[in-house]
């Protein structure tokens, strides 16, 4: 049998990462067994085990993917400054598939009495926060005094990283609520304090 390219391999990651994604969002985290996921990603085992030794790495994979795709390359790592709206604009406008936020708040809710689920989580957050403070700083040098523009980064990383995740719990629970009109109000309210 052939070799696949590293690009195959990730593209068949990506694929049991979704399907997996799509199970946890229809069936919920602790019901969901790996005999779903193969299903639903049409794959065999071999093919899924191949790529991930279990659950939670499979989980780990597809929650840093969900959040590492929040930040795209556009405005994680330039040098260009960033408005915190701006940035929260974006982050909430990304944010508004309804399966990547059941998903990720059921990954937040078990971590509360899953140790490998709860590493998952903080790394996650971690990354996610560390993004953010990244595309957030050169606003806060260029807007606050230089002894403050570190506490003000701090301070406006955290307040976007919480408008965030409420912003998640509220499409997971919420099923009325218009996603889009939420980050917009979010935003207008966030851009006016």
């Amino acid at each position: 049998m052939p070799r696949l390219s590293d690009a195959t391999r990730l593209r068949r990651r990506d694929d049991i990462a979704a399907a997996a994604m799509r199970c946890f969002a229809r069936d919920g985290f602790s019901r969901t067994t790996m005999a779903d996921i193969i299903r639903e990603a049409g794959s065999s085992s071999g093919s899924v085990y191949s790529n991930f030794e279990n659950k939670t790495e499979l989980v780990r994979y597809a929650a840093s993917g969900a959040l590492r795709r929040l930040i795209p390359s556009t405005i994680a790592g330039t040098s260009a400054s960033q408005t915190p709206w701006y940035l929260l604009s974006h982050l909430l406008r990304a944010s508004t598939e309804r399966v990547h936020a059941r998903t990720l708040v059921q990954i937040w809710s078990e971590s509360a009495w899953d140790l490998d689920l709860a590493e998952v989580t903080e790394q996650t957050t971690r990354e996610l926060r560390s993004s953010i403070q990244e595309c957030l700083t050169p606003w806060c040098r260029e807007h606050a005094p230089a002894r403050e523009s570190e506490g003000k980064a701090d301070s406006l990383t955290d307040a976007v990283l919480t408008a965030l995740q409420g912003f998640l719990v509220r499409l997971a629970i919420d099923p009325e609520v218009d996603a889009e009109m939420l980050a917009a109000n979010i935003v207008t309210a966030f851009h006016q304090s």
